[in-house]
């Protein structure tokens, strides 16, 4: 399996940069744009680039930001999405989480950045670095309004997703009237 690292999100990637490169200077939408000016279109208006902002990395005043970041914590949604995967588990089969499997179980915003986090779960338990506790099998994500990165818990640590589909977990809603047992796996 390839190594997924976290990156600093880049400018470039994003849908809204842009570089004038008409040859004749322009307005639009309230913003004057020089040639090879560089500039965001996030938002009502454009907002042009000065010389002190960072070249490659997203300045502090762009607006797809968010601070603080928003974390989330998924489980599965109900019994039948966890008994799926524990048969899966019985028979050898370990596969990525699905999205539609699971819903939002907790939700609030950190101080942590995704990295930040990534490198304290070599030193401390998950449950030290969040306060609360965290079962195997639930999906943890950080948003910062860049770039979301999610991280699936396991027995022995945690592992970067390479795609999990939070939209289609966040439509979901928690199904927890076949929860018989409050100290089951399934959720807290």
């Amino acid at each position: 399996m390839a190594k997924i690292s976290i990156h600093k999100p880049r400018c470039s990637s994003c849908p809204y940069y842009g570089i004038h490169s008409e040859p004749v200077p322009k307005k639009v939408k309230g913003a004057f744009l020089q040639v090879g000016c560089r500039y965001c279109s996030c938002g009502k208006k454009i907002r042009v680039f000065k010389p002190s902002d960072p070249k490659v990395y997203p300045p502090s005043w762009c607006p797809r930001r968010k601070e603080p970041a928003e974390m989330r914590i998924y489980c599965y949604k109900d019994i039948n999405a966890w008994y799926l995967n524990l048969l899966f588990e019985q028979d050898g089969t370990h596969r990525s989480p699905h999205g539609y499997e699971y819903a939002v179980r907790y939700e609030y915003t950190t101080e942590l950045t995704a990295k930040g986090f990534y490198e304290l779960t070599g030193q401390k338990l998950i449950s030290d670095i969040l306060g609360f506790p965290v079962r195997t099998n639930e999906v943890i994500e950080i948003d910062d309004g860049l770039k979301p990165y999610c991280f699936f818990v396991h027995e022995y640590g945690i592992e970067l997703l390479a795609y999990f589909d939070r939209d289609s977990a966040r439509k979901n809603e928690l199904d927890r009237t076949d929860l018989e047992e409050p100290n089951t796996d399934f959720c807290s």
